[in-house]
């Protein structure tokens, strides 16, 4: 109750009253949170292709434009439902859906994501035969060495997030030969 005292009021909060505000201001939160996070997932059910975490590969310190990395297929769990898209692709389609990044012999490519990943796994074919894989030794899981050797090599990168899902990602890489200085005459 607000009580008088030279014409100005003064209002005395009790324990209980403080805690009802206090529990009220949590549960409006809560709700406002609820709320968003719904919204949210409505939005990333109806096109799940945004809701992916996007990777970066940069090679020489220069970033490859997101169309040199071919999104193969991916798994996405929401909150409430799961988005599988796991085309079988054959050899053909894949090199058609891939264009050739050209790089030196033993340039050092770095991959990245936008969320982090958990698990990475990188398999490499050779130029003789691009649909038979073999998985790489990763003592350094987000950087990968091309070839000293010049041919075409398609990289197969799978990703894992956690609870969130995988995606498969292919890189068609176009190794040069290294060219050697000339000496001066």
């Amino acid at each position: 109750m607000p009580s008088a005292s030279r014409g100005e009021y003064t209002v005395h909060y009790t324990v209980k009253i403080v805690l009802r505000k206090l529990i009220a201001g949590g549960l409006a939160l809560a709700a406002a949170a609820a709320i968003t996070l719904f919204i949210k997932e409505n939005l990333d059910v109806k096109d799940p292709e945004t809701a992916l975490p996007s990777i970066q590969i940069t090679t020489e310190g220069v970033l490859l434009s997101p169309e040199m990395v071919f999104r193969a297929g991916y798994e996405w769990n929401f909150f409430t439902s799961t988005e599988i898209n796991t085309p079988v692709w054959t050899t053909e389609d894949i090199l058609s859906r891939t264009y050739p990044v050209d790089v030196p012999s033993r340039a050092k490519l770095e991959i990245g994501f936008s969320l982090k990943a958990d698990t990475l796994r990188v398999s490499r074919s050779e130029e003789g035969d691009l649909s038979a894989f073999v998985t790489l030794a990763d003592a350094y899981p987000n950087i990968l060495i091309a070839p000293a050797e010049a041919g075409q090599y398609l990289y197969k990168i799978e990703a894992g997030f956690g609870r969130r899902g995988s995606i498969i990602y292919y890189l068609l890489l176009n190794v040069k030969e290294a060219v050697a200085p000339v000496a001066p005459a």
